[in-house]
């Protein structure tokens, strides 16, 4: 029993320990904290260890599969895309400026008509004012109609209380005076002066009561009938109205400051050919249509020197003054006023030709230098009548027509830039 006792089997140990596994390799950016935290402790090969991780330093280099353009390439290219937007700007301009116009004309036949009904003209105003004062009625401008909306005066205005409104810069007073007692704005003051030239000499600041005062002068105007101009009254009030603006014509570009442009030289100018009345351009357009009718017949011979053109810019340079006219290639806006009556002053001569043979309407006048509103009309005849032209009108005449239809309304060039071509087509002569 001892014996079997001493040789007896150990039981088996199922604790013992599993075969270890070993861990994955640290990555090289571990590996280099664990390094660089062993350095720390004992202070050796972590230089070295640091060498054997660190990837190899490529140089960035980055290229294009398709190469640039050349600069001038580029150049022209900017070129062309910006002139490309700068046409398509002025394109939509002239095309809201089209727009607008072609509006204004339309109402404005309509606007006239409702004008002249609400205030009345000149000549029925006046006619009123002589039956009043016979009656023994005290009146002024605004009792009749609608010719005066600003308050009525008390006590008549004088002269000198207009001036002083004038330095004052008062423009309800001045407008008063326009609605109420408009040979007012007519009469020289004490130092000479009428009330326009004397606010001109005033300066750039004074500007909105010279328009006040020009837009009054044309005004007046605009609201005289052809009988009025018959009458001597009125004459005696349209030459102080002249001379007020041929005045302030002088005295803006004597007292011009150097680098200043002149204003409003345009608006005295067409006031002053205005002033003149319909029968003036009836008469102008008469005889351009003899000038033209002779061109057609002698065929433009030089030994007759008929110059339709030049004819129709002598008749309007004659309202510019001698200083105006003397002042070298002109002033900017005055120059382009000129081109355009010239070019309607054409136009219009050209159609009454056309309405004489044809028995048609003559063009209306009150379109007259008003932008492209005549050229308008005058494309809008011609259109409308177009199988008559082309049957009965004379062929020479035909062929001038046609020509000014498509020179005339060139919104490509400046009006001087049509009229030139008018001039070359009529005139055979280039500016």
């Amino acid at each position: 029993m001892a014996s079997s006792s001493s040789h007896s089997i150990s039981p088996t140990k199922y604790s013992a320990t599993s075969p270890t596994i070993l861990p994955p390799p640290p990555s090289p950016g571990r590996r280099r904290t664990n390094s660089r935290a062993s350095g720390s402790n004992d202070g050796s090969g972590s230089d070295n260890w640091d060498k054997l991780i660190r990837s190899p330093r490529i140089q960035s280099s980055p290229i294009l599969l398709k190469p640039l353009p050349a600069t001038s390439s580029l150049t022209k290219e900017s070129i062309y895309a910006s002139e490309l937007e700068l046409d398509k700007q002025i394109k939509q301009v002239k095309k809201e400026v089209l727009l607008k116009e072609a509006l204004q004309e339309q109402l404005f036949s309509v606007e006239r008509l409702k004008i002249k009904n609400e205030q009345g003209n000149w000549s029925n105003l006046q006619k009123q004012k002589q039956i009043n004062s016979k009656k023994g009625k005290e009146s002024d401008d605004s009792d009749f109609g609608s010719w005066g909306k600003s308050k009525k005066f008390v006590n008549e205005p004088q002269a000198f209380e207009l001036y002083k409104a004038i330095d004052k810069h008062d423009l309800e007073y001045i407008m008063r005076i326009r609605d109420h007692k408009f040979n007012l704005l007519l009469q020289k003051n004490g130092g000479n002066e009428f009330p326009i030239v004397y606010t001109t000499r005033l300066g750039d600041q004074y500007r909105d009561i010279v328009i006040l005062l020009v837009g009054a002068l044309s005004r007046y105007v605009n609201h005289l009938d052809p009988e009025d101009f018959e009458k001597k009254e009125t004459l005696r009030t349209l030459k102080a109205l002249r001379a007020n603006l041929k005045l302030a014509i002088d005295h803006t570009l004597n007292n011009l400051p150097p680098g200043h442009s002149p204003i409003l030289l345009s608006s005295y100018l067409q006031v002053l050919i205005m002033s003149e009345g319909d029968q003036f351009l009836i008469k102008s357009i008469n005889e351009i249509s003899l000038l033209l009718k002779s061109s057609i017949i002698y065929n433009h011979n030089d030994e007759e020197n008929i110059k339709p053109v030049k004819s129709s810019e002598e008749i309007i340079r004659k309202f510019c003054t001698k200083e105006l006219r003397g002042i070298k290639n002109g002033v900017f806006d005055v120059e382009e006023y000129i081109a355009n009556s010239i070019l309607d002053l054409i136009l219009m001569s050209c159609w009454n030709l056309v309405a004489t043979q044809l028995n048609l309407d003559n063009l209306p006048t009150h379109t007259f230098a008003r932008d492209l509103r005549t050229y308008t009309i005058f494309s809008e005849y011609i259109e409308t009548n177009q199988e008559l032209i082309n049957q009965k009108l004379n062929p020479k005449l035909k062929k001038i027509l046609y020509s000014l239809n498509d020179v005339a309304g060139n919104s490509k060039k400046s009006i001087r830039g049509r009229l030139n071509d008018v001039r070359l087509i009529i005139d055979h002569d280039h500016e």
